[in-house]
């Protein structure tokens, strides 16, 4: 709890350094609004910041002073203006709004100060582990084997900062601070412009998403990436909406700016900004003043943006690794890789053809959102992964009934909500890929609930919404998360029960001291404490597969590459029981019928599964030794 808490001062001196060091283009902003929007910018340039200090050999250590010098810096100069902070008192049903806003904000807490389970799968996959082999490093350095190292991570390297000061606490606390900017920010953007009931309502839209209110407390960066992504998008509808002076640009850029660093989607944000402004900028008859605003929005997003890409370049050859492999190529990867990323992307969501996405289902994924069933979520994620009924119903209720009075922000907001739906659709129809679309359409939810006639029925979707997502979230993942916060349940004794690695990474983190383990269909290597590999084909070329014809000569490669040791899972997460049985008579380790030659024939020829012949021939030739063997998995020592 302390490490958290120290994240949180730290967040609270962030955000008055951002709303002073931007306040040229803050200060016409409703207060919250503000504060909300500094904070969120601030965090955002901590995170491109550290990458320049993380990059210098031992970075990571000494830099640490970087955060808590930029919080005290924000503590001296955001004094003179506290009085911004001073609110007035909730009254009457607005108090229904503070209760359950403080009860999403409790949710995430616990969350936070408590371990990430399966649920929370990337999180443990890479959004932590990568931080923490970069903390054991000293700096940030290439992973070979984990390509998601190479994303764009402004958000990630918080995290960085947060480990060392308060373990995973400390890490995933950062998430709450940024949903709690993000809850003034929308507040503060709708109180604007609507009053202060639309503000209530926007903010509880955007709370009682199930995506949002989950990842509120994990390391997933979903909620950062779409405040940015949508409030750049948002600043560019109020440039439409006004232009008289240059403010919404240069917000709009520093928001399209850090959410392509922050994430590849922030791409496909930046050309949507462009696309909006740049049409409703000759719809509007003023084609010059939009061009300025463009070159402006764009030169700034992209200067922000631009060392990550300047990075993936130097490291690996190409801006945006592992995509676009075809044309740009990439260190340790191929085509067969690209191939097998490629479609596991577009597994998602529905429409799905040999020629690509068959563009009458359009309907059907976007309706698809609000429940989200599994095409759009990752496997055992739903329904934590939905985005529910009420933020697209805002969507839907201005596009019918809204309009029609001539609107122009909220109808350019609605043209960016189209156009990235329309990418979405063809790209990647991953539910939390699209959380971007939350931020803007949470505001004029709100303003919707106060403004339309259909309104007060908005208003009884939103809070039901709400009702339902604060429920689901208790009963999924705050009852069994209590126990621990309150110190009744262990982190050990609940990891052990809901983690099959965790018990595993326990003893190899002594029986593989001073060697190297390749780990095969697992890849929470955040639980080790020693050198580890995702060895999988599909993560990296670094092992050659393709050449590699026995298992002596599998064995070989493994020990030219340093690895003392092979942890095999048989997680029934990633296990098919009928296939373990044959694989471990394969190996000489059960009874039973081994491969039939057909079948192993098979196996050898498909990018994917090889390994596991190779790996069969090489523990029933002697050449690897098993030297464990958990519930979840087997250990091999290399001979």
């Amino acid at each position: 709890m302390l490490g958290a808490l120290i994240t949180f001062a730290v967040c609270a001196g962030v955000a008055a350094w951002g709303r002073s060091m931007l306040s040229r283009w803050l200060d016409e902003l409703d207060p919250a609004a503000a504060w909300g929007v500094g904070g969120l910018f601030g965090l955002g340039l901590l995170g491109t910041a550290s990458l320049l200090v993380g990059l210098v050999p031992g970075g990571l250590k000494w830099g640490l002073g970087l955060p808590l010098a930029l919080s005290l810096w924000g503590f001296a100069v955001g004094w003179r203006r506290k009085g911004e902070l001073r609110g007035a008192k909730p009254e009457g049903g607005e108090w229904a709004f503070v209760a359950a806003l403080a009860l999403a904000l409790l949710f995430a807490l616990v969350g936070a100060i408590t371990p990430s389970d399966m649920s929370d799968w990337d999180s443990l996959a890479y959004h932590l582990a990568v931080p923490k082999m970069w903390i054991a490093a000293g700096q940030i350095s290439y992973v070979s084997f984990i390509h998601h190292s190479n994303f764009p991570l402004a958000i990630d390297l918080l995290y960085a900062w947060g480990l060392q000061w308060g373990g995973e606490s400390g890490a995933k606390a950062f998430s709450v601070a940024i949903f709690g900017l993000g809850l003034a920010t929308l507040f503060g953007l709708a109180r604007g412009r609507w009053g202060a009931r639309a503000g209530w309502w926007a903010a509880l839209c955007f709370a009682g998403i199930p995506a949002v209110l989950w990842e509120s407390g994990t390391a997933y960066i979903d909620i950062g990436h779409g405040l940015f992504a949508g409030l750049g998008l948002w600043f560019v509808a109020a440039w439409l909406d006004q232009s008289e002076d240059r403010t919404p640009p240069v917000l709009a850029g520093l928001g399209l700016g850090l959410a392509m660093g922050s994430k590849y989607t922030g791409l496909q944000s930046l050309a949507v900004g462009l696309a909006v402004l740049g049409a409703g900028a000759v719809v509007l008859g003023r084609f010059r003043e939009g061009v300025r605003a463009a070159a402006l929005m764009g030169v700034l997003a992209v200067v922000l943006a631009a060392p990550w890409y300047a990075k993936n370049v130097a490291w690996t050859g190409n801006p945006v690794y592992p995509f676009f492999f075809e044309r740009f190529g990439g260190r340790n990867w191929s085509q067969p890789q690209a191939d097998v990323y490629r479609d596991e992307q577009q597994s998602f969501g529905v429409g799905r053809t040999e020629s690509g996405r068959d563009l009458t289902a359009f309907g059907e994924a976007v309706v698809g959102l609000a429940a989200a069933s599994e095409p759009f979520i990752n496997r055992g994620q739903y329904p934590l992964g939905t985005l529910g009924v009420a933020v697209l119903a805002g969507g839907f209720l201005w596009a019918f009934a809204g309009l029609r009075r001539g609107r122009r922000l909220e109808a350019a907001v609605l043209a960016s909500v189209l156009l990235s739906l329309a990418l979405w659709f063809v790209l990647s129809q991953q539910s939390r890929y699209i959380l971007t679309l939350a931020v803007p359409l949470s505001i004029l939810a709100g303003g919707a609930a106060v403004r339309l006639r259909a309104g007060p029925v908005l208003a009884g979707v939103v809070a039901l919404q709400a009702a339902y997502s604060l429920w689901m979230i208790k009963t999924l993942l705050i009852d069994d998360r209590l126990p621990v916060a309150l110190g009744r349940v262990t982190r050990e004794e609940f990891l052990t029960r809901r983690v099959p690695f965790y018990a595993p990474s326990q003893a190899l983190n002594e029986q593989v001291k001073g060697g190297k383990v390749a780990l095969y269909d697992e890849v929470f290597g955040y639980f080790l404490d020693v050198p580890y590999f995702w060895a999988n084909p599909g993560h990296s070329s670094e092992i050659p597969y393709a050449a590699l014809d026995t298992g002596g000569e599998y064995a070989a490669a493994l020990k030219r590459q340093g690895f003392t040791h092979v942890y095999v899972s048989l997680s029934p997460v990633v296990a098919d029981p009928g296939f373990v049985g044959p694989w471990l008579a394969s190996m000489g380790l059960a009874e039973g019928n081994a491969f039939p030659e057909e079948q192993r024939q098979a196996l050898l020829n498909q990018f994917q599964t090889r390994w596991k012949v190779l790996l069969a021939d090489a523990v029933r030739a002697g050449d690897l030794q098993l030297v464990a063997q958990f519930r979840s998995g087997l250990l091999f020592e290399v001979r």
